[in-house]
C-alpha cells in the first residue's frame, strides 16, 4: 500500500484532465447554466415565477458584461482614429488598390514644393528687375545644370552673351566680371526650376507606386508635374523672345515679350495654387474623418444654402486676384511701373487722356479693329491704368466682403471660427499689398519694393485659398465621413454579438 500510495500522483499528474461539467448530466447542466438556486432568486426577486427570474438573471448578467466590454477607451477607438484609418486604407479589400485618403506625408510635401514654386517666382522677379534673364543665350536642360568651369567656357558664354541684342544696346561696356553677376541669377534661376522638377516628379512616383495617394489625387499629381514641364518650356521661350531683334519692336528697349512673361508667371501661380490647394485638402480630410461626428457636424453646417453667396464671394475673390496679378506681369513687361510715378492722379487728372490711352500707333490693322486691345495689352499708359483699376477692385472687394461678415447676422451665426479668421488675414495681406504698390510706384520701382510687391500678390492670393479651403464644402470627404460613421455602426455592432457570445 505504502508503495502504490507513492505512485498515486504520479498517476494523477498523468491523467486527463477534465472539466467539472463532463461529469455531470445535460439536463443539469442546461439547469445550471440557465438557471440559478431557489435561494437566489428568493434573495432577489421575491416570489416572481421561475421563468420570469430566469430571465431578468440572464438580463442582468449581460448587462453587466456589455456595461464592463464597452468602456470609453472602445468608444474612442471606434469613433477615432480607427475609423479613419479603416477609410483610408482598410475601405478597400485589394492591396494593390490606390487608398481613400492621402497620406499627410503627401500633403507636407504638396505644401513644400509649393513654399518652393514661392521662393522660385519671387526669385525670378529679382532676375527680371536686374536684368539678368537674358545673359544666358541657350536652353540645355541637362549639360547646362553646371556653369562654366575654367575661364575658356567663361570666355565662350560671353562671347554668345555679346552676340545678343541687349549687349549691343544696352551693355556695350560690360565686361566679363559684370558678366558672371548676371550669369549667376539666371544660372540659378534655372537650376532651380530643375530642383523643382525632380524633387516633384520622383516622390510623386514614388508616393504612386507604393499606394499613398488616392487615386483622384495620383491624376492630379500627374498633371501638376506635366505643368512644371511645361513651365520649363515656356521658360525658354520667353527668353527666346528677348534674343532676337524681330521679335520685339524695331528700335525698343531689348526685353521678353509682355505676353511670354504674363505666360510664365500664370503658369507658375496656377502650379503653386494646385500644390497649396491640394496639400490643404488632405490635412482637412485628415482632421475631420479624426473625429467622424465632429467632422459631419462641420461638413452640416458649411451645407447651410445661406453660405453660398460667401464660397462664390471667395472663388470669385480668388480669379480677381490671380487677375490683378496678371495684369501685373503685363506692367513688369513693359516696364510700366516707370512712368505716372504719382498715386492716385496720373498727370493732371486720375487718367492720361484719351488720346494717349488709345494711341492708333499700336494698331497694326487699316481699320484700326485692333485699336483697344492692342492699347489694352502694349501701350504702357493704358496697362498701368488697368493695373490700378484692377488692384482698386480687388482691394474694395475684399473689404466689402469683409465687412458683409462683420454686418450680417447670418454670417456671424453660421460662418466658422476658423474662416473669420481667414477673412482677418485676407484684409492684412490686402492692406500690405496696397501700400507696397503705391510705394513702388512712387519711388520709381526700387527693387526691394517692388520684390516684396511681388512677393506680396503670391501672400494675398495664398491667404485668400486658406480662406477657401475653411470654408468649401468637399463632396468625396463628406460621403467618407458617412463610410466612416457606417464603419463605426459595423464596429459597436459586431462588438455587441462579441460580448453576446461572451456570456
Amino acid at each position: 500500500m505504502a508503495s502504490l500510495g507513492g505512485s498515486v500522483p504520479m498517476f494523477r499528474s498523468l491523467a486527463p484532465r477534465f472539466s467539472k461539467e463532463f461529469f455531470t448530466c445535460r439536463q443539469c447542466l442546461g439547469r445550471g447554466q440557465t438557471y440559478a438556486t431557489p435561494s437566489v432568486f428568493r434573495k432577489h426577486f421575491g416570489a416572481q415565477p421561475w421563468a420570469q427570474r430566469a430571465e431578468n438573471i440572464n438580463s442582468n448578467a449581460h448587462n453587466v458584461r456589455a456595461k464592463k466590454f464597452f468602456t470609453p477607451a472602445f468608444t474612442r477607438s471606434v469613433s477615432g482614429s480607427a475609423v479613419a484609418s479603416a477609410v483610408e486604407g482598410g475601405a478597400s479589400k485589394a492591396k494593390s488598390s490606390f487608398p481613400k485618403v492621402s497620406e499627410k506625408s503627401v500633403a507636407y510635401w504638396l505644401l513644400g514644393s509649393a513654399a518652393s514654386v514661392f521662393g522660385i517666382v519671387v526669385f525670378g522677379g529679382l532676375t527680371r528687375l536686374t536684368e539678368s534673364g537674358l545673359s544666358i543665350t541657350e536652353w540645355r536642360p541637362v549639360t547646362g545644370s553646371l556653369p562654366p568651369m575654367n575661364a575658356e567656357d567663361w570666355e565662350s558664354e560671353f562671347a554668345k552673351y555679346r552676340a545678343s541684342p541687349e549687349f549691343q544696346l544696352l551693355n556695350p561696356n560690360m565686361n566679363l566680371s559684370e558678366f558672371k553677376s548676371i550669369y549667376y541669377m539666371e544660372w540659378i534661376h534655372r537650376l532651380w526650376g530643375r530642383f523643382i522638377g525632380l524633387s516633384f516628379v520622383f516622390p510623386a512616383l514614388y508616393f504612386v507606386a507604393k499606394k499613398k495617394v488616392s487615386k483622384p489625387m495620383a491624376l492630379r499629381l500627374a498633371g501638376i508635374a506635366g505643368l512644371i514641364g511645361f513651365q520649363g518650356f515656356i521658360g525658354w521661350w520667353m527668353v527666346k523672345s528677348g534674343l532676337k531683334e524681330d521679335l520685339f519692336a524695331q528700335g525698343s528697349h531689348p526685353r521678353v515679350s509682355q505676353y511670354r512673361l504674363t505666360a510664365h508667371l500664370a503658369a507658375a501661380f496656377v502650379c503653386y495654387t494646385a500644390m497649396l490647394w491640394n496639400g490643404l485638402a488632405i490635412l482637412r480630410s485628415h482632421r475631420l474623418l479624426a473625429d467622424p461626428e465632429a467632422g459631419t457636424k462641420v461638413l452640416d453646417a458649411l451645407r447651410d444654402p445661406k453660405l453660398n453667396i460667401f464660397r462664390r464671394s471667395v472663388a470669385g475673390l480668388a480669379l480677381l486676384t490671380f487677375v490683378t496679378v496678371m495684369s501685373g506681369g503685363l506692367v513688369a513687361g513693359l516696364d510700366a511701373g516707370l512712368i505716372y510715378n504719382e498715386f492716385p492722379f496720373m498727370g493732371n487728372g486720375l487718367t492720361p487722356p484719351k488720346a494717349e490711352l488709345f494711341d492708333p500707333r499700336y494698331s497694326r490693322h487699316e481699320d484700326r479693329s485692333d485699336l483697344w486691345w492692342r492699347n489694352m495689352l502694349e501701350n504702357p499708359s493704358l496697362v498701368q491704368l488697368d493695373h490700378r483699376i484692377m488692384a482698386m477692385t480687388t482691394f474694395t472687394s475684399i473689404m466689402a466682403l469683409w465687412a458683409y461678415t462683420r454686418r450680417s447676422p447670418t454670417m456671424k451665426r453660421l460662418l466658422p471660427p476658423a474662416a473669420k479668421k481667414g477673412v482677418h488675414g485676407v484684409v492684412a495681406f490686402a492692406c500690405v499689398q496696397v501700400s507696397l504698390g503705391i510705394s513702388t510706384l512712387l519711388y520709381l520701382v526700387p527693387l526691394p519694393l517692388a520684390s516684396a510687391h511681388q512677393a506680396g500678390s503670391l501672400c494675398l492670393l495664398t491667404w485668400v485659398l486658406v480662406l477657401g479651403s475653411r470654408i468649401w464644402h468637399p463632396s468625396r470627404t463628406a460621403k467618407l465621413l458617412q463610410m466612416a460613421a457606417k464603419a463605426r455602426g459595423q464596429a459597436v455592432s459586431n462588438a455587441a454579438t462579441q460580448a453576446a457570445r461572451n456570456l
